[in-house]
């Protein structure tokens, strides 16, 4: 029988204490050696500068957050963290040129959420899949829309607005920053909750359509906290209503939609990082630890909040279920009001 031979083997074999001692010292030292070089490894990430691609123009919203995100992250990665403008589409071409980066975390996609949930119900074919193509990181931001109004306007709350609106016939025009954006979704759910009609005027971003409501070329308009808060402060603009489940810090006096009778119209554009998706787990979860810790300390937090933002970092598993939850809110509105940019 097998036991048998093994046991006589045994016994005719003599103990060798010394050689089990040699084999036992040799595989400890390669096990230590191994365990040495592991965090040694991990700890190369980054090797050299790391660059953020945002999909807009200098100083537009997303370009601020990242350049206000880059020092503080640079800091904890120990190499600096360039911010690249790739403007153009809604986006789509930064996303695509990130989609198609080495998997090694030193090109990230800083973006607003348009990329991974409006451009594809916007966009019948994109050169990138919302997906699949990208590892989630961390959000960064979101900031609520508020309903702005030239001062001189004939209304000066939402409930005015909705009543004055109901009046006229075809209802009013609204200063729109961009078709199928966050902006428009906004105007658009909210007058359906209200009852009320609107078309857009479409301009091309925030600013240009701030400055025709500054300017009295349309009388209101939804646009975000970011460029809208310090419009309000300096007198140049009325806030209505914001469109957040609480009031703002900064504008005390600003009810909310709901405040004003009108329900379920909360509207966040928010601003995150991603990166292409074989990105290795560790990378990506030092990133999320990275980013929470930059976003969430005083000096920063402070520095969103003052520009209009509210700090807004996720680990990367609650990232993945946000978009979920994005697209499935707003792809619906954007296919039953058939918004098409291509």
């Amino acid at each position: 029988m097998p036991a048998r031979n093994c046991s006589a083997n045994a016994r005719t074999q003599p103990f060798n204490l010394r050689g089990i001692m040699r084999i036992t010292r040799r595989h400890f030292a390669i096990g230590t050696a191994a365990t040495a070089i592991a965090p040694a490894w991990a700890q190369t990430y980054p090797s050299k500068p790391v660059t953020v691609v945002v999909g807009y123009g200098a100083g537009g919203g997303v370009d601020v957050v990242m350049r206000n995100l880059a020092s503080g992250l640079g800091q904890r990665l120990g190499h600096p963290v360039i911010v690249e403008n790739r403007p153009g589409a809604s986006g789509i071409l930064a996303a695509s040129y990130v989609a198609k980066s080495a998997a090694d975390g030193q090109t990230l996609f800083g973006t607003d959420g348009g990329a991974f949930t409006l451009n594809g119900a916007l966009f019948s074919k994109l050169p990138y899949d919302p997906n699949t193509d990208f590892a989630f990181v961390s959000t960064v931001i979101r900031a609520p829309i508020i309903i702005v109004a030239h001062p001189q306007a004939p209304f000066s709350d939402l409930r005015g607005l909705v009543d004055y609106a109901k009046r006229e016939p075809g209802g009013i025009a609204y200063a729109s920053p961009g078709t199928g954006t966050y902006h428009q979704l906004s105007m658009e759910l909210l007058r359906r909750r209200a009852g009320f009609e609107a078309r857009p005027i479409q301009y091309r971003g925030a600013g240009p359509a701030m400055q025709d409501l500054i300017s009295g070329q349309v009388q209101v308009g939804p646009i975000d906290s970011i460029v809208a808060l310090q419009q309000i402060l300096g007198g140049k603009l009325k806030a209505l209503a914001v469109l957040a489940p609480k009031r703002m810090a900064q504008l005390p006096n600003v009810v909310t939609a709901a405040e004003a009778g009108v329900s379920d119209v909360e509207v966040f554009p928010w601003v995150a990082v991603a990166a292409p998706r074989a990105t290795p787990g560790s990378i990506v979860s030092r990133l999320n630890s990275d980013i929470r810790a930059v976003v969430t300390s005083p000096e920063v937090s402070k520095r969103f909040i003052d520009l209009g933002m509210e700090p807004f970092a996720m680990t990367a598993e609650q990232f993945g279920s946000f978009v979920k939850q994005e697209v499935a809110r707003w792809h619906p509105l954007i296919k039953e009001l058939n918004i098409r940019l291509d």
